[in-house]
């Protein structure tokens, strides 16, 4: 997943955008804050339940 953070064209909102889809955010922080979480839930070890 490519996950990107940018400047919304109208107004001050920013944009992360997760491959095509994007989330508005009111300011940079807390766009960087979602990402960042993100980021880390993605990269996190994931056991597979075995049955």
């Amino acid at each position: 997943m490519v996950i990107t953070i940018e400047k919304a064209f109208c107004g001050s909102d920013w944009l992360v955008k997760l491959n095509d889809y994007p989330v508005s955010f009111r300011n940079m922080a807390e766009a960087v804050a979602f990402a960042d979480r993100l980021k880390a839930r993605i990269e996190a070890p994931h056991v597979i339940p075995v049955y």
